[in-house]
């Protein structure tokens, strides 16, 4: 067992070699690539589980709809854990069709950190924020959706409901990531074909987002110059990273991700920046929801959260780094 494990190290081992033999390149472009590239088998056994599971609730759709009928935010904020945007935007596609309330929209929202989280195992000192992430996430998921859902009860005197469970088949054509289509998860090439293109994506958008930040850092001498730049040690930072997350991009979240990794954004602008992130939830939103003002009041609400989430973990922070000494001693 031990002789396998020794050989498949070396044939990870051989892209860091070659690209080491590359010294016309600078030294932070080739320590990109390495990082990236061998990050790329735990990717796509990650994105092929995932597929697989999207797949099933996909072929089973009315088994996904009769979970968000049942459940509603509650089953919202768990699938959205999945690092995966495609349940995003079926939750867009439902709600602009008036089959589930704004409020469980915003727990798939908020709960939601696209490929974020996967790509902090990059740097074993830094998974420790997937945990907390998470919780605060699901916390805030269910809070928000239940206090917005009670609220237009108040108001409108009704809810939104589903009100035809085979309606939605028509709409499976929405483009998710790496923009393959919802409805082609069914064929048996997609099984393996997607994630492969994802893979691949998030492997491009890792090494760029490692390029720019590292090409940055040595600009400004180093990380902890960089970092004081981004005002790491201010809340101006989470702010300018909850607005960021609204970006509706893939790319978002692994940079954000990066940047976390190499010490320039804090854990509250972290946290801040993928409550915001909803993969290409918001931008399918935006394509099929005709009430620009219903629009802007959940943009608003998911910006809101994200900020004070932020600014209460930013004021708290030792709660975290007493949990995380304690775990990690």
């Amino acid at each position: 067992m031990e002789e396998i494990l020794q050989h498949i190290q070396e044939v990870l081992n051989v892209p860091e070699v070659l690209i080491n033999q590359c010294t016309f390149l600078p030294e932070y472009i080739r320590m990109s690539l390495i990082a990236s590239i061998k990050f790329i088998p735990w990717l796509y056994f990650l994105y092929y589980a995932i597929e697989l599971v999207e797949r099933f609730f996909l072929k089973h759709i009315n088994i996904f709809i009769r979970l968000i009928q049942k459940l509603g935010p509650l089953f919202g904020v768990a699938i959205s854990t999945i690092p995966e945007c495609g349940y995003q935007v079926i939750a867009s596609t439902f709600y602009s069709r008036k089959m589930i309330s704004r409020g469980t929209l915003l727990a798939f929202f908020i709960a939601c950190s696209d490929d974020a989280l996967p790509l902090l195992f990059m740097d074993l000192s830094k998974t420790f924020a997937i945990i907390p992430i998470i919780i605060i996430k699901i916390i805030l998921g269910i809070a928000v959706a239940y206090s917005v859902d009670i609220i237009d009860m108040m108001i409108l005197r009704k809810r939104r409901i589903m009100e035809d469970i085979n309606a939605i088949n028509t709409d499976l054509n929405e483009p998710a990531c790496c923009h393959h289509r919802i409805q082609t998860i069914e064929h048996p090439p997609y099984w393996w074909m997607h994630p492969l293109t994802h893979t691949f994506n998030m492997f491009m958008f890792t090494f760029l987002s490692l390029a720019v930040i590292e090409c940055a850092i040595n600009g400004f001498g180093s990380a902890e110059n960089l970092a004081s730049f981004l005002m790491i040690d201010t809340p101006y930072q989470l702010v300018v990273t909850a607005i960021i997350g609204l970006a509706s991009n893939c790319a978002i979240s692994v940079f954000l991700a990066m940047a976390y990794i190499k010490g320039i954004i804090s854990f509250p602008a972290l946290l801040a920046g993928l409550i915001t992130t909803t993969g290409l939830g918001l931008l399918t939103l935006t394509k099929r929801l005709d009430d620009k003002k219903d629009l802007s009041l959940i943009t608003f609400i998911l910006l809101t959260t994200a900020i004070l989430a932020g600014l209460f973990v930013y004021y708290n922070i030792y709660i975290f780094d007493m949990i995380k000494n304690y775990i990690f001693g």
